[in-house]
């Protein structure tokens, strides 16, 4: 544990550990609040050798007033494709992380796109809970030696001074949640048939036919350790086709999540007794919040696996009476096509090296100029 005073007359407690953590930690903290320390404790023993933790306080003559949370991403080779890298840009990658050994500060959570990892005392201002929080990244960044920091999932009250007051915090303009609203009277899958425009309700009959030949069971918190071989083959098979994989995981995550988690639902597909899906899902209060899958590529085609998984998330969604289903961030074309409509958020990226940063600027503009064919799907009735 170590204090210092920032410039901006907060001072900051650190602690690289939740056991270290003081009574005050979960004391100022809601109850069942994602920063209370046994909630932390679950993502320090799943044991994943890229990632550190650094735990901040931050108090003013008043006292505490903010805790903030961040997680040190040691950079490797792996975190790239760099099979798709051309040129000079594959033996620079290897050398820059081989020799430069580069560290991502992540303010939020590499693992989950729902949580805002500062939180502030109530009735505080929000420009003040602003001050206090860029505070804590800036401490964080200074102590961790990062290269760059990460600000994911900002509490919408924040938004408008990352705006106006951080110029060199430059906002990720492609981030994307893709959801769908369920209506009140939807209590069957075939109530969103339904909803469907012909073309679309053809293709949902089409793409099901395989799913019927097909068994899906739920699986217990012992069977998700019993299987965690088989959970970890089909998420490596999606992750290996992502360029960028910041977020890796290993073969305990979802086992150890889904013990401590009576929110967080996992489905287990098969044909026959051999498995070549999986699905899992945050269940908690009105929201179904898809989380990670798996597949088995090889039958992908076939089956039609993707989007099999995706109307199965419908289904769930309806049979479970939640009012919205979040499909998260990537493959907007294809749940686009199921029914959904993009949310836009808000992550920021700080990068010291000002050559990385203005490479970052000129991919954010090739990546803004080829988005918006997936926005023309208007698969619903009205």
């Amino acid at each position: 544990m170590k204090h210092c005073k920032g410039n901006s007359g907060y001072q900051i407690g650190l602690f690289s550990g939740s056991a270290s953590l003081p009574a005050a930690w979960n004391d100022f903290l809601p109850r069942e609040h994602f920063l209370r320390s046994s909630h932390l404790r679950l993502y320090e023993e799943i044991g994943n050798d890229d990632v550190d933790f650094l735990y901040l306080t931050v108090s003013n003559d008043c006292g505490l007033v903010g805790l903030a949370y961040f997680q040190i991403l040691h950079i490797r080779h792996k975190h790239l494709d760099s099979d798709k890298l051309k040129g000079w840009q594959k033996p620079g990658w290897s050398l820059f992380t081989g020799w430069c050994q580069p560290k991502l500060l992540v303010a939020g959570h590499l693992f989950r796109h729902d949580i805002c990892s500062f939180y502030w005392k109530d009735g505080m201002a929000h420009y003040e809970a602003y001050k206090a929080y860029r505070t804590a990244i800036d401490f964080a960044l200074q102590h961790s030696g990062a290269s760059a920091a990460l600000v994911k999932d900002v509490n919408e009250t924040l938004i408008p001074y990352f705006q106006h007051y951080a110029p060199q915090f430059l906002m990720l303009s492609n981030d994307i949640s893709m959801e769908m609203l369920l209506p009140d009277d939807w209590n069957h899958i075939d109530d969103y048939e339904r909803a469907l425009k012909h073309k679309y309700a053809q293709r949902f009959r089409k793409v099901r036919q395989p799913w019927s030949h097909l068994r899906v069971e739920e699986l217990s918190a012992a069977d998700s350790e019993r299987q965690k071989g088989a959970l970890y083959r089909l998420y490596h098979q999606v992750i290996v086709r992502q360029q960028v994989r910041l977020g890796l995981l290993n073969e305990n995550f979802l086992p150890v999540l889904h013990a401590h988690n009576e929110h967080l639902k996992i489905w287990m597909v098969y044909e026959g007794e051999n498995p070549v899906a999986f699905f899992s899902a945050w269940t908690r209060g009105r929201v179904f919040d898809m989380f990670y899958i798996g597949l088995d590529y090889a039958e992908n085609e076939r089956l039609q696996l993707y989007f099999n998984i995706l109307f199965f998330s419908v289904e769930q969604a309806i049979a479970l009476k939640k009012e919205k289903l979040v499909l998260g961030r990537t493959a907007l074309e294809a749940k686009a096509r199921i029914g959904c409509t993009p949310k836009y958020l808000s992550t920021y990226v700080y990068i010291k090296n000002p050559i990385v940063r203005g490479i970052v600027m000129r991919m954010q503009q090739q990546v803004s100029s080829r988005e918006g064919e997936w926005e023309n799907r208007h698969p619903f009735k009205k």
